[in-house]
């Protein structure tokens, strides 16, 4: 066989193998979530308080008053438990939620899981490779999984996510329903340019300006984030937060936050770009969940098909486990923030993207680009 003959082989066996790798880990997650998959009524799924939260202001209850909404979730569901309803998000989100809210909640759980995915994956699909790497491994990552049987919003702001960061001030604007996980959309906006930036202020003002129009409650809003959920992550009071949350908050208090986020920081400065700032957020953020991380799994999925062969092993063994924080997490959220840590450090040596420099007494942003796929 002759050397181009035989450098043709290697190359084929290469792509056959990150393949082959990324399936199986797709199916480690998928085996996973599958056996501990729990059948729930709607009632116990998070999904059912964005189902309610609009139901609430009709009938004239403050979704945000905790007590009273409640009391009007058990009406529903008097078989469900007190905890179960707690609506966290700001009024403008229930535009995304008014529709859904006029189906019955078991259609409206399933059409809300189907609509989420179709968006994300439309966002995600600019983003992967083009040719070779499995579709259903990238859009149905363990985040994706979880986040549906959840009925959560991770994929949304996902998806939000992704668009925002390719220069859309209107996704920027409508990310703002999930704040701490979007705030990163607004630096990648700058680099787009003032315009895409100030597209996504005005979007953002006309968005809190129709939703006081429609749903007022603000007031509301602000008192239960900080004097409610805010004091539940302060406290650490749900146990649950130590097998499903993702920051350092989370497992390591306000010192852990202000360690991880500082880092973070810095080695997202050294090359910014949609992947870097996906995972970077979950070390910088307060907090955030398993469910989530649907644009961070994808971001790892991409690196371990397109630069399998130019990392070294252990850099595709920390993208690997990143790829599955979804599912470490239930082991302890301590392990996540040093997972994402090197995740993060790893994403930098590969995508291309901006770096901060110091140059003649200015901060200067030039182009990088580590490598370039194999």
């Amino acid at each position: 066989m002759r050397r181009r003959d035989w450098a043709r082989v290697r190359h084929s066996l290469r792509i056959k193998l990150n393949v082959v790798f990324l399936v199986a880990l797709w199916l480690v997650a998928t085996g996973y979530v599958a056996t501990h998959l729990a059948i729930v009524p709607i009632w116990e799924r998070d999904f059912i308080n964005y189902w309610l939260a609009p139901r609430a202001l009709w009938a004239g209850v403050n979704p945000y008053d905790v007590k009273a909404f409640s009391d009007f979730g058990l009406a529903y569901f008097p078989h469900a438990e007190i905890q179960q309803f707690n609506f966290t998000y700001p009024p403008h989100s229930l535009f995304l939620f008014v529709p859904f809210s006029l189906l019955p909640p078991d259609a409206a759980f399933v059409v809300w899981d189907a609509v989420s995915l179709g968006i994300f994956y439309l966002a995600a699909r600019p983003l992967m490779p083009k040719g070779g790497i499995p579709a259903i491994v990238v859009v149905l990552s363990p985040a994706t999984l979880i986040c549906l049987e959840f009925g959560q919003t991770g994929l949304i702001s996902s998806a939000l996510f992704l668009v925002a960061a390719r220069g859309s001030g209107f996704a920027a604007a409508c990310l703002t329903f999930k704040p701490h996980l979007g705030f990163l959309a607004a630096p990648a906006l700058l680099l787009k340019g003032k315009r895409a930036f100030l597209t996504g202020i005005l979007a953002t003002l006309i968005l809190i300006v129709l939703g006081t129009i429609f749903f007022g409650r603000w007031a509301g809003f602000l008192d239960h984030a900080v004097s409610y959920q805010g004091d539940l992550l302060a406290q650490g009071s749900l146990n649950i937060w130590y097998i499903t949350g993702t920051t350092p908050m989370i497992g390591y208090g306000l010192k852990g936050l202000l360690i991880y986020g500082i880092v973070a920081a810095i080695v997202l400065s050294r090359n910014f770009n949609v992947f870097t700032a996906a995972t970077a957020t979950f070390l910088i953020s307060p907090y955030g969940f398993h469910y989530d991380m649907s644009a961070v799994c994808l971001g790892f999925a991409v690196l371990l098909y397109s630069y399998w062969k130019d990392v070294p092993r252990w850099q595709r063994g920390v993208a690997a486990l990143a790829f599955l924080s979804p599912i470490v997490v239930s082991y302890g959220t301590w392990w996540i923030p040093p997972i994402l840590l090197l995740g993060l450090f790893v994403q930098t040596q590969c995508f291309p993207g901006v770096q901060l420099t110091w140059r003649n007494g200015r901060v200067a942003i030039v182009p990088v680009n580590p490598l370039e796929p194999s």
